[in-house]
């Protein structure tokens, strides 16, 4: 098993939105092999939001409860 990032998207209902792209420019969903990993990736994520705050570059820190950590499974 694998765990993601999902955010809850007016659209799209929970999405993980977070991805990276490989060497032939394909996007490829970001999944983590534990669950604290996914925390860690999460919990900096919204220490560089508040950093963003801080320095004037972003208005508010998102809201953590638009943001889970799920188990799902590896292809």
């Amino acid at each position: 098993m694998a765990y993601e990032i999902q955010e809850l998207c007016l659209c799209g209902g929970w999405t993980n939105t977070w991805s990276y792209e490989d060497d032939d420019g394909n996007t490829i969903p970001t999944t983590y092999d534990k669950y604290e990993v996914a925390k860690e990736e999460l919990d900096m994520f919204f220490q560089d939001c508040q950093t963003a705050v801080d320095d004037n570059y972003l208005a508010d820190v998102p809201d953590r409860e638009d943001f889970r950590i799920v188990e799902v499974k590896n292809d």
